[in-house]
């Protein structure tokens, strides 16, 4: 089965919802029966219903095709997830639409609004490589008003040292070997976003992801492939160190891409993290 094969036993959809006047696409992905985790805690006495938990994913550099795996792995636990697909807007709207920032302060700004107008219940924000890095962003900016959230930050680029082209080439030389060729179906996107990758990766490398992290109060979860040579082990435990509330660091198999080469373990750690969601500890 490819990667753009639905999987059985899933309900998948595409939403459009402008946000911000740029129009956003969401890919939904909910199980045929609905058997929910139910992650929230509710104090003695509290009779309200415990809403469903949400997944959101937030894809690196813009490119949402190779997160489907992961997001189908998802809705087969019984979690209903949202693709989010930032860069989507092209030849929708019209010319009056808006057109997406692509840095990671314009994309974590639509990811926070679209975050803020969703229902009350227990959300985790899971962002991989650029994508954890808008994911944190997002999150810094509702967890205010949203405390019932978590955050998951696959593969998070760019290290104090991979800030600098000297040391961020030799890294993405070998940041993918373990990665199989299928994954090439990312190049669809790439083909779509091409002029907006290289403005991506400038916003990545001057942002401070480890002098953010600590502004957190919400639960985090850092984690990469262990062949993954842009989030080394020691980056997972500095950043899980650095930040504001309850974190860990996991090492899983893999190299960077490992939330398309190993989405059932990727996936435990968005339903442990979905199980915190609204907790301080």
């Amino acid at each position: 089965m490819s990667s753009d094969d639905a999987e059985s036993g899933v309900l998948e959809s595409t939403q459009w919802e402008r946000v911000e006047g740029t129009w956003l696409r969401i890919r939904r992905f909910a199980p045929q029966a609905v058997t929910v985790p139910r992650p929230s805690q509710r104090t003695p006495g509290d009779s309200r219903p415990i809403r469903p938990g949400l997944a959101v994913l937030v894809p690196g550099l813009g490119l949402p095709r190779y997160l489907l795996p992961l997001a189908r792995h998802l809705a087969t636990q019984g979690l209903e997830t949202a693709l989010l697909d930032t860069l989507a807007w092209r030849g929708h709207g019209g010319r009056r639409a808006r057109r997406a920032v692509p840095t990671i302060a314009g994309l974590s700004e639509l990811t926070a609004v679209w975050l803020s107008r969703q229902e009350d219940r227990p959300i985790v924000v899971v962002g991989h490589s650029t994508g954890s890095q808008v994911a944190l962003e997002a999150v810094l900016r509702v967890q205010r008003t949203r405390p019932d959230l978590a955050l998951v930050m696959g593969g998070p680029t760019f290290t104090p040292d991979q800030r600098r082209l000297r040391w961020l080439v030799p890294a993405a030389l070998t940041a993918y070997l373990k990665d199989p060729p299928k994954e090439l179906v990312v190049l669809k996107d790439v083909a779509r976003v091409r002029t907006d990758l290289a403005r991506i990766v400038q916003s990545g490398r001057r942002h401070p992801t480890d002098r953010r992290v600590g502004l957190l109060t919400v639960p985090l979860i850092v984690t990469a492939g262990e062949a993954d040579s842009f989030a080394p082990r020691d980056w997972l435990d500095l950043l899980a160190g650095l930040a504001g509330g309850w974190s860990r660091a996991v090492v899983l198999p893999g190299s960077h891409n490992n939330p398309f080469t190993y989405p059932a373990e990727f996936g435990a750690l968005v339903v442990e993290s979905l199980a915190r969601a609204g907790r301080l500890g």
